[in-house]
């Protein structure tokens, strides 16, 4: 009941900020920049199929400081401290979670980016946590192995081509080395890329994409496909009736964003298919999702079915309403509803960016 006060208070400071910006930029000397943000998103959840049936939590907590520290040099790093208090946690961890360094190619529209890195697999993968569609991610879709929630250590090369027609990410990867993963310490480099073509609108080029452009796009469709592949990725440890095995990853996916707005109409589309050959799921995963702005209220709904090669195929359907208190992402909040082969769960989400 603690929990829940302190959302519906969250929630009522959050609307009254309605009006808040995100973070300023400060010029730091002739070519330098610095601007710092905050993210929170707070979650609470009702579902009669799990013990226990409601929780709020901090969803996401995150301090992000992005610059310039010259021309062509840029740097973005933030903080995370998620899922804390979910299902009672006495605890919860502040990670680093994204940091890097990201250098222009000659005065080009290329650049090389070094660090902890969000993969470049598809549309989802590299979508701002700030910028969703719904309520969060479509992590029913996503089986990467190996990663830190999505991310990776690595050097990435990425720009686009014609006039933002064309825009491609690909880089080389460590394959994450988490204490409680199956990483092979032998395996071979991972190496991850994906390209969109534009055919309608500019593609984004962007270090994040965004999921819900709020009607303030234009037209827009995008299109891409990514892959991931790491050889002798999984290291899965000998039992008593099964020897020790290593396995390949393999991630295919074909995916698209898509937009229009006429007057205060706003109409947004995204979906993906994606193959999974890993120690951690074999089959296909599926997802096209809906929005349709009006004003600053946002109906949202989304079909996903993950298909294993071995079990039973799962389909589920979510249903939404969102509202945003600007215009923007600074202030929104929203409730939806899921239903299908897996349970029945009520997820209502606040959020501020500033």
């Amino acid at each position: 009941m603690k929990k829940w006060v302190v959302f519906l208070g969250v929630l009522g400071v959050c609307f009254a900020a309605g009006t808040a910006k995100s973070g300023p930029k400060i010029d730091v000397g002739e070519d330098g920049w610095l601007k710092l943000s905050f993210l929170g998103q707070l979650h609470a959840s009702y579902s009669d199929e799990t013990n226990p049936e409601t929780d709020a939590f901090l969803r996401r907590g995150r301090i992000i400081l992005s610059g310039q520290i010259m021309d062509g040099v840029l740097f973005f790093a933030e903080t995370d401290n998620d899922n804390a208090g979910k299902y009672g946690a006495a605890n919860a961890s502040t990670d680093i979670q994204d940091i890097y360094v990201d250098f222009r190619i000659m005065d080009s529209a290329h650049w090389v980016k070094a660090g902890l890195i969000l993969l470049p697999f598809s549309f989802e993968t590299r979508s701002s946590a700030a910028s969703l569609l719904g309520t969060d991610y479509n992590v029913e879709a996503i089986k990467l192995v190996n990663t830190f929630v999505w991310r990776d250590y690595g050097a990435e090369l990425h720009g686009e081509f014609f006039s933002k027609k064309v825009a491609y990410a690909v880089g080389v990867f460590d394959g994450y080395d988490s204490a409680t993963g199956t990483k092979n310490p032998d395996a071979d480099a991972r190496v991850t890329g994906h390209m969109m073509v534009n055919l309608v609108g500019e593609a984004e080029t962007g270090w994040f994409y965004s999921q819900n452009r709020l009607g303030s796009a234009g037209s827009y469709l995008s299109v891409g496909a990514g892959f991931d592949q790491q050889g002798g990725a999984s290291l899965i440890e000998a039992t008593e009736d099964a020897d020790a095995r290593i396995l390949d990853s393999e991630a295919w996916v074909v995916d698209f964003m898509a937009g229009t707005d006429v007057g205060n109409v706003g109409v947004t589309v995204n979906g993906a298919w994606y193959d999974w050959d890993s120690s951690v799921y074999e089959g296909s995963t599926a997802f096209v999702e809906a929005g349709l702005l009006v004003g600053k209220t946002m109906l949202t709904g989304k079909y996903a079915i993950q298909d294993p090669d071995a079990g039973d195929e799962t389909e589920d359907y979510t249903a939404g309403i969102h509202y945003f208190m600007n215009k923007q992402h600074n202030v929104r909040g929203g409730i939806e509803y899921r239903w299908g082969d897996s349970a029945e769960t009520a997820l209502a989400g606040i959020q501020f960016l500033l």
